[in-house]
């Protein structure tokens, strides 16, 4: 186990009707001039949208808008909030809504003090910030766990890319977190929210280091969590208790407390984004393609710490400890799921030429993984022909 420093500087605001509590939230970040971001109508059902105008109206806070926010959100939102908080000299974004709309507020947030050619740059690693606006959220997916991070991903239709950006400087003041809110998403949405709380420990759990057992038990606990709770949701066992440990887990999820002291691996979130700028599918399905595809290819080149991590995660999620078959139930419980857990599943026939167009757009930013090394396009696209 490796030593580390662990601080996790957001005040988290956890269920019923917590919403009450904005205002004070507010008051303490001496909040005057703010941009809510959100994306179409979800809030105004809700009445999210109409608590947030009456409780700044009531602190005197002066409130513009950048609404309308897509999933998987594109650098013009990015590019349309940044002229917004210059203009008016905004001191704080609140975002309301799941991680596309959390992630596009923080990428305004260090977009603010950028020039905007400078902007994609950053996502790039050709440029970076030293400063960014304050944000709050109001959280109303279970899925990213970008409310306790600095993390923000971005799409770039032009490029027909999609980029990430972790810093420390992102990492939201305050999350509101009512999980009454995520009824009101989809099916289809609400499982891609659980498949990519579970990629998110997967992440985080396949990792090189030795000796890490608190928080590889942290982690099959939290993956068991959120199967169980999803498989009730599918069995219209629904309630607010299953939505509160399903909202509770995505958190924790990418919190970054089980990634203390040891190394994680995320190769498979960055194979996942082309998978999303090329097919159009969301980002939770595109992983439960990619992951069990990179875990076949981890276990044919890392054998024998892939061995160790299959049979401990499938000896307490499936008690199974054959790895080949741990993943194979894996893919089953995508399955089960109600997603692809293949390309051809997903109607998607994968030649070797689109398999290596999309490990080159992986590999711009240079080599990825720890529990094995994909540093050229020929083994990314290894990984997606394995995913077939």
């Amino acid at each position: 186990m490796l030593n580390f420093t662990y601080n996790l500087p957001t005040q988290i605001v956890f269920g019923k009707d917590q919403i009450k509590t904005l205002a004070s939230l507010l008051e303490k970040a001496n909040v005057k001039k703010m941009l809510l971001v959100y994306g179409k109508q979800s809030i105004k059902d809700l009445g999210i949208y109409d608590q947030i105008i009456t409780t700044a109206e009531n602190l005197d806070i002066k409130v513009y808008e950048e609404a309308n926010v897509q999933p998987n959100p594109d650098i013009t939102s990015v590019l349309s909030g940044q002229k917004t908080t210059q203009e008016n000299d905004i001191d704080f974004i609140l975002a309301a809504g799941g991680g596309s709309v959390i992630d596009c507020a923080k990428a305004i947030a260090f977009a603010h003090t950028l020039d905007h050619t400078r902007i994609w740059d950053v996502f790039m690693r050709k440029a970076s910030f030293e400063h960014a606006l304050p944000l709050g959220v109001i959280l109303t997916l279970a899925a990213t766990g970008s409310e306790t991070n600095g993390n923000t991903v971005i799409s770039n239709a032009e490029e027909n890319d999609k980029r990430s950006v972790a810093n420390p400087l992102l990492i939201p003041k305050f999350a509101i977190i009512d999980p009454a809110y995520t009824f009101s998403v989809n099916k289809h949405h609400t499982i891609a929210g659980s498949i990519d709380s579970i990629m998110h420990v997967f992440e985080q759990y396949f990792s090189p280091t030795d000796h890490t057992e608190t928080s590889d038990y942290m982690s099959l606990g939290i993956i068991k969590s959120v199967m169980e709770n999803t498989m009730k949701i599918l069995n219209n066992e629904d309630g607010y208790n299953v939505r509160a440990n399903l909202s509770w887990a995505a958190t924790l999820a990418l919190s970054w407390v089980l990634q203390q002291g040891k190394q994680g691996d995320w190769a498979s979130h960055r194979l996942s984004y082309p998978i999303t700028m090329d097919y159009g599918i969301t980002h939770g399905h595109a992983l439960a393609i990619i992951q069990p595809a990179w875990m076949k290819t981890a276990l044919k080149e890392n054998p024998q710490m892939m061995t160790k991590r299959l049979q401990r995660l499938g000896d307490f999620l499936f008690d199974e400890t054959d790895p080949k078959t741990v993943i194979t139930l894996i893919m089953d419980t995508f399955r089960t799921f109600g997603t692809a857990a293949t390309f051809k599943e997903a109607n998607i026939d994968l030649s070797e030429t689109d398999a290596m167009r999309m490990a080159k757009k992986t590999m711009v930013l240079g080599p990825i993984g720890t529990m094995y090394t994909i540093d050229t396009a020929k083994k990314a696209a290894a990984v997606f022909l394995a995913g077939k």
